[in-house]
């Protein structure tokens, strides 16, 4: 005799905690999703709150001219922050950016004052800042000196140069081809920032879409796995350095524009600048990840930060400490994020 069928009951609570666990899941995929793109734009939501305060303290902030000599400056920093975000991801870095600066502008100067045309001036000062890239390349990879000892004796050594071959003397020029490059607009757009949009488009191609950005995010994580792995190790790290020169070359073209000089002065500190924008953007100061979009944010926020203090008549010099504050803030996080993410894993 079988046993009657018995109709199985259903948990009247059941939907209920379907649908509880249905939500919590998409609320947790939606905190996900916000959390990562906050870590992609880590700058965004200070970049919102310094702009409104600025907005409350003067009028003048939000002024079309105000905003459009912000992004100006923003894309100037930003050419050299987008290739020092590759020297930075690959677990290195580059002193000598400011200097490289000076000593573009000085010999770009000097070639145009002494008759030579403006466009032939400008592209040796490019092959100048290119070849101090190479330079720095070689004595790391080659003769095995560390990028900071190897890049800070290039920082004196071409401040030096630049002094040298102005005579330590302004070199004034009037220049309208040079001065279209700070001055200029292509359909309206000033010449630095389609300069930086171009430079941010391709950087992002390079980090994101290249095997040559990801070689680089590999040498940073791990140079020896890397270099077993087969990748051209050496090959790889002078090319950013290259890269890094001919960046600043660019920054310096774009500082003797305005100031329409060259000088062994100038571009003094802009290696924390350079520097700066990138840590503050995320990119990991010890390599393996890099992060173009913060680095533009960061350039955008450090300039925001310039200008409200300009306009608020605050003296030059708190400018810098806002940059070396923002910089061990951001290097704070980094640390207390790289600790937490060892605490995570051996547990």
């Amino acid at each position: 005799m079988t046993a009657p069928l018995r109709r199985s009951r259903k948990s009247p609570g059941g939907h209920g905690r379907v649908g509880a666990i249905s939500a919590n899941s998409r609320a947790a995929t939606r905190a996900g999703r916000l959390g990562r793109m906050v870590e992609a734009a880590p700058l965004a939501v200070p970049l919102v709150l310094v702009a409104l305060a600025l907005t409350m303290a003067t009028d003048r902030f939000l002024s079309a001219d105000n905003l459009t000599n912000v992004l100006v400056a923003a894309g100037i920093v930003a050419i050299p922050g987008l290739a020092m975000t590759l020297c930075i991801a690959m677990g290195e870095f580059d002193l000598s950016v400011g200097s490289t600066v000076a000593l573009t502008g000085a010999v770009t100067c000097t070639w145009i004052a002494g008759g030579q045309p403006a466009g032939v001036a400008m592209l040796v000062g490019l092959l100048v800042g290119a070849g101090v890239g190479l330079v720095n390349g070689l004595v790391i990879t080659k003769l095995g000196v560390t990028p900071f000892i190897a890049t800070l004796a290039t920082l004196v050594i071409v401040r030096g140069l630049a002094l040298a071959y102005t005579g330590g003397r302004d070199v004034i020029v009037s220049s309208s081809a040079l001065k279209y490059l700070a001055a200029g607009r292509i359909l309206g757009v000033p010449v630095p920032l389609v300069l930086a949009i171009v430079a941010a488009a391709l950087a992002w191609w390079v980090v994101n879409r290249t095997p040559f950005g990801r070689r680089v995010c590999a040498i940073g994580s791990n140079r020896e796995a890397a270099r077993m792995s087969g990748l051209a190790v050496d090959r790889i790290r002078i090319t950013v350095y290259v890269i890094v020169g001919l960046a600043a070359a660019v920054w310096g073209l774009l500082i003797s524009s305005q100031l329409q000089k060259g000088s062994g002065q100038l571009g003094l500190g802009f290696e924390l600048d350079a520097i700066t924008v990138v840590v503050i953007g995320g990119t990991a100061l010890l390599g393996g990840r890099a992060s173009v979009v913060g680095t533009l944010l960061g350039a955008v926020l450090i300039e925001t930060i310039r200008n409200g203090l300009n306009l608020l008549n605050t003296p030059p010099a708190y400018q810098r400490i806002s940059v070396g504050l923002l910089l061990v803030t951001a290097l704070a996080v980094q640390s207390v994020r790289a600790r937490a993410r060892r605490e995570s894993r051996d547990d």
